[in-house]
């Protein structure tokens, strides 16, 4: 679990990272001053996360488990993708910070 959280930080490009255990959190702040923040908890293989934009309002939060595949893809710079059932999960730092669900189908 270590490997996926260092991976998901590293590409999201989080400062840092609070770890407890099994469970992580940790943020990445965009230079609009929107942030991503997330939380892990290893055990469950569950992953939440809040976008929240440079004036503080939540535009999208996101609670899912089991996250069973998570992968970073050369092709696309600053993008997390999370595979939980059919559905992948892009999470993106780059341009902007966003979330994007679609079906693996």
């Amino acid at each position: 679990m270590d490997t996926t959280i260092k991976l998901i930080a590293k590409t999201l490009g989080a400062a840092g990272v609070e770890v407890s255990g099994s469970d992580a959190r940790f943020a990445a702040e965009a230079a609009d001053g929107s942030r991503l923040k997330i939380s892990i908890e290893g055990r469950q293989q569950r992953f939440m996360g809040a976008l929240v934009d440079a004036a503080g309002v939540t535009r999208a939060t996101l609670d899912v488990a089991p996250v069973s595949h998570v992968k970073d893809d050369p092709a696309f710079p600053g993008r997390v993708t999370l595979h939980v059932g059919k559905q992948l999960i892009h999470l993106d730092s780059r341009p902007t910070l966003a979330i994007e669900i679609v079906t693996n189908e």
